[in-house]
């Protein structure tokens, strides 16, 4: 059976048992327009702070199926978390414009990020030039605080993988602020 035939229990079932990816991508684009559609219809928010929104329940979905027990739809447990991503985006303000402030008003000893003329660029563009992997681990440490260690557990991946990233993500944005 390829998992396109398989139902959507099965798939958790998978994705819970072994933490396929594969799986948990099928399963999660089954329900990718049902989500987008939702967070367009409750928020105001723009279509790429909604694929921001997806991205972060993706995120917490997979690190946090286990904790699925089928006693509500998948659907409702999806939409759940994508409510709680958006009630969190809206107390925290813009992320983008906080770690923009953050990143860039910094007293001018204490970052090597202080050039003027780079608080001009906007922060979504900036995090932009980052890979995926580069960009959660950034976000997870600059904006979030968390520690290497919690993201490592987090993304699941190597604390020397988390290291690698954060540290490619910082010489990718001090290049870029040093162009402009």
């Amino acid at each position: 059976m390829s998992l396109k035939q398989a139902s959507v229990e099965q798939l958790i079932a998978i994705v819970q048992v072994s933490g396929d990816t594969a799986a948990f991508n099928e399963l999660f684009s089954r329900y990718d327009s049902k989500l987008r559609g939702f967070l367009a219809f409750k928020s105001s928010e723009q279509p790429h702070e909604i694929d921001d929104l997806v991205q972060e329940t993706y995120v917490k979905a997979f690190l946090n199926i286990q904790q699925f027990q089928q006693q509500a739809q998948f659907s409702t447990w999806l939409l759940r978390i994508a409510i709680n991503e958006m009630l969190q985006a809206k107390r925290s303000g813009n992320i983008l414009s906080a770690l923009k402030q953050r990143w860039f008003a910094a007293e001018p000893d204490k970052l090597s990020h202080s050039d003027n003329t780079a608080a001009q660029l906007d922060a979504a563009t900036l995090i932009a030039m980052l890979s995926t992997i580069q960009q959660q681990v950034f976000v997870y440490a600059e904006f979030y605080g968390y520690s290497q260690t919690e993201i490592a557990a987090k993304l699941q991946i190597p604390l020397g993988s988390v290291k690698t990233y954060m540290m490619q993500a910082r010489t990718t944005l001090d290049r870029s602020n040093a162009l402009c």
